[in-house]
């Protein structure tokens, strides 16, 4: 459904992972080379699709640009996005093709003991793949892109996709698929770690952080919002630069709030482009709150519950 106070010609793409998730949760100790008594489940997750079911959420007409099986997994993964309003018109179903999978187990305290990722279909995101589908892209308002893209196609994408690119660095090991196209993009989300590989410069301090931001600025992106978990989100312009704090928040859950927190600054700007550099902060750590306060990856987020989290927190500048 899309918002009416969105034309129906505004969306954003999301080009990214999808992905079915299993986990194992052991109730006790657990015994290596055993069958341990727990909790097994499945979850529709990739950053991909998680920020776009958050973007989805907040009303925004979100399409979603993947690959996905024609197995079991592909039909609920396409069920899913189904139900969260997440438009698959420009994905495509491979025949033949095991769906995106990632299998992980924890300790009986729900730290992850061992992980296995499925995710070579992914590689059949391409630029031969993506240039079928440019003429949609150049028309979003915001095409946002997870590392999860092999470098060649995100170099692609640097050099041909004219709307503005925001990026979500996933991790330190895929955070540098966007070092050639840093000067190309409007927006980009790392945390520390990732900014400090993007940049050389260890971030251990208020100061450090606002080094490594400006050597991003420098590097020709445009906004640059690098999450400091506890410490806050440092934002940061080549017209301003603070830091946000965090909201009181009872954590129930720390999975999936840097996905809403970036889903929330793309809402943000698809909303208002012009919206004030520290009110985007706010937004983002609103959203963040919310995500750790739901049991779910993805939380059942509203613009709504956004404004209500905002004017009902202060948050030191």
């Amino acid at each position: 459904m899309i918002s009416p106070k969105y034309l129906t010609t505004d969306y954003v793409v999301v080009i990214g992972g999808m992905n079915m998730d299993i986990y194992g949760m052991p109730s006790e100790k657990v015994i290596n080379r055993d069958s341990n008594i727990g909790t097994v489940g499945m979850t529709v997750g990739g950053v991909g699709q998680n920020i776009a079911q958050n973007l989805a959420h907040l009303d925004v007409p979100t399409y979603l640009i993947t690959v996905y099986g024609d197995d079991y997994n592909g039909r609920l993964l396409e069920e899913s996005c189904q139900r969260n309003n997440i438009h698959l018109d420009y994905a495509a179903q491979l025949k033949g093709e095991r769906s995106s999978t990632y299998m992980y187990i924890t300790d009986e305290h729900g730290d992850m003991l061992v992980g296995v990722n499925d995710m070579g279909i992914c590689e059949y995101i391409s630029p031969s793949f993506l240039k079928k589908r440019l003429d949609f892209i150049n028309n979003a308002k915001v095409c946002l892109v997870d590392a999860n893209l092999n470098k060649q196609t995100i170099d692609w994408i640097g050099q041909n996709v004219t709307a503005p690119i925001f990026g979500d660095t996933v991790s330190c090991a895929k955070a540098r698929h966007f070092e050639g196209i840093l000067d190309k993009m409007t927006t980009l989300k790392p945390n520390a770690l990732e900014a400090s590989l993007l940049t050389g410069i260890d971030i251990n301090d208020e100061h450090s952080a606002k080094q490594a931001a400006q050597s991003l600025l420098n590097k020709g992106i445009k906004n640059v919002f690098i999450s400091l978990g506890a410490d806050g989100i440092l934002c940061a312009n080549n017209q301003k630069m603070l830091i946000i704090h965090p909201f009181k928040t009872n954590i129930v859950n720390a999975n999936g709030a840097g996905d809403c927190g970036m889903a929330a600054i793309t809402w943000s700007y698809f909303d208002n482009p012009n919206r004030q550099l520290g009110e985007i902060g706010r937004i983002a750590q609103a959203a963040s709150s919310i995500a750790l306060e739901s049991t779910k990856s993805v939380p059942d987020i509203t613009v709504n519950q956004i404004y209500a989290k905002l004017e009902s927190m202060s948050v030191a500048l």
